[in-house]
């Protein structure tokens, strides 16, 4: 005879162990569906993007300028309206998110996900890798 030890907790330590399970099978849920993604990847993805997608570049404006991946918005990562701005991105659409070499951006992801946005397509090589590739920035 096998005995539930959770049948024993008080009712508020039970409801406490419900959402703190419900919190991380919600974690597991967003993480499936963001992911790290190889230049090869994004380069496939920017020739044939899927509908509604969003590219992220979060370098600062000075760097945005010297070049961008094609159609690219710039959210500053260290800017003070950067979490306004990623409340407007569409949480049901896919992103592309890149930086110059995947640090900026992992930030960025992770503050991404606590708003709820789930399809995250994180370039983490960067652009540096993408220019090392030979692929072709936007000025």
């Amino acid at each position: 005879m096998t005995h539930c030890h959770l049948a024993k907790l008080p009712h508020g330590q039970l409801r406490g162990f419900v959402s703190a399970l419900a919190c991380l099978l919600l974690l597991v849920a967003v993480q499936v569906c963001a992911k790290d993604i190889s230049v090869k990847e994004a380069a496939d993805l920017v020739q044939n993007p899927p509908q509604g997608l969003t590219i992220v570049d979060v370098r600062t404006p000075a760097e945005f300028r010297e070049g961008h991946l094609a159609g690219a918005v710039n959210m500053d990562f260290f800017g003070a309206s950067f979490d306004s701005q990623i409340l407007t991105l569409p949480k049901d659409k896919p992103i592309l998110l890149y930086c110059r070499s995947g640090n900026r951006s992992a930030g960025a992801y992770d503050a991404m996900t606590k708003e709820g946005l789930t399809n995250i397509l994180h370039m983490n090589q960067g652009i540096n890798a993408w220019q090392q590739s030979g692929l072709p920035l936007q000025k």
